[in-house]
């Protein structure tokens, strides 16, 4: 019998709200896993397979590799991964892939979201100001209260000020379980008998933590939400990089232009290329991503002057990250024009002989 993607799907996400809502408090089971389980044995049972009868054994089958769970779940979930890992929960891939799907406009929180729209919806636009705080979000990953209130009154907007103090929590009495990622700036917590950075630990993979640092303060310190630092100061570490090296080549680039329409505008001598940079975790999660649009929403990746941007951690971890993203588009989505971070120049380059 075969199998719908969107049955698929929705017990995956049910399943992954489920366990998050599970993880804050262990006494009862939520309805979402409970009919995330029951979604998962149907499906099982649908395939001829034997079901985990119980939450314990879904929760062993969970911790293995998504391919060896005995439904089909390509071009929906990464094959080679879990959704849970031991001793931590949600795998990332899950964390991604839900986060995707709850909001498939924008892969950001809802503080982000609400910056965007009212800078966007502010007559004239409030470009500057989005740009400035937008830097100060990847520039500064943890702050101390003082300075966090220092930059919010330079804005001089309360509105963005109180959504500027959403995007960060308290650190509270909790400053000496941290120590400080030595490639971002953010919080590295001990576990699993390591230190790491968010649940990916992407920054533990591309360089070594090396001598870590405390915080030697006394003052109140705040870090910026998870969501923010995985989907907002993450990728704009690669946006701010890409910026400075294009400068440096002599172009005359501009960060967030049209309040964040596209990440980086690089003028030419003719015309201006745009360059949108995604950080997704696998190439699965972005093609879903652009899949899950209307045509309507990817109408200005039709512009022949618009490349959207693999960053080269990406591409170093997941080799071949572009050309599969690419495999994975459907046909409405199947103009978008992906490349990786090193080729930029030479797109630009051969943008620049145009005429």
């Amino acid at each position: 019998m075969q199998i719908d993607k969107n049955d698929v799907r929705d017990c995956l996400l049910n399943l992954i709200a489920g366990l998050s809502q599970w993880g804050e408090d262990f006494s009862e089971p939520p309805a979402l896993l409970r009919q995330g389980h029951m979604q998962f044995v149907r499906l099982l049972m649908l395939e001829g397979k034997k079901a985990p009868i119980d939450l314990h054994s879904l929760i062993q089958v969970l911790q293995k590799p998504a391919e060896e769970w005995g439904i089909v779940v390509a071009g929906i979930y990464p094959e080679e991964v879990p959704l849970l890992i031991p001793d931590l929960g949600l795998s990332s891939d899950a964390r991604d892939f839900k986060i995707m799907y709850d909001s498939p406009e924008e892969a950001q929180t809802q503080e982000i979201v609400e910056i965007l729209r009212y800078c966007r919806g502010t007559m004239p636009m409030l470009e500057e100001k989005y740009r400035k705080l937008r830097e100060f979000l990847i520039t500064n990953p943890v702050v101390s209260a003082y300075h966090l209130m220092e930059f919010g009154l330079e804005l001089k907007d309360t509105e963005l000020m109180k959504w500027l103090g959403r995007c960060y929590e308290e650190m509270a009495d909790d400053v000496e379980r941290y120590r400080q990622c030595p490639r971002c700036g953010w919080t590295l917590e001990f576990r699993n008998d390591h230190w790491q950075c968010g649940a990916e630990d992407l920054c533990g993979k591309l360089a070594s933590h090396g001598e870590l640092k405390k915080w030697e303060t006394h003052e109140p310190m705040h870090r910026l939400r998870y969501g923010i630092y995985r989907y907002t100061m993450l990728p704009g570490l690669a946006e701010l990089t890409a910026k400075d090296w294009l400068t440096r080549k002599g172009y005359k680039v501009e960060l967030f232009p049209q309040v964040d329409r596209f990440d980086l505008a690089v003028e030419l001598d003719t015309h201006i290329v745009y360059l949108d940079m995604k950080d997704f975790k696998h190439p699965l999660h972005l093609a879903n991503f652009f899949n899950k649009m209307q045509p309507h929403q990817l109408e200005k990746y039709r512009d022949p002057h618009v490349y959207i941007v693999i960053p080269q951690y990406r591409t170093k971890i997941y080799p071949g990250y572009s050309k599969l993203v690419k495999q994975a588009l459907m046909a409405h989505a199947s103009h978008l024009k992906v490349i990786n971070e090193r080729d930029v120049q030479k797109h630009l380059a051969g943008e620049a002989t145009e005429r």
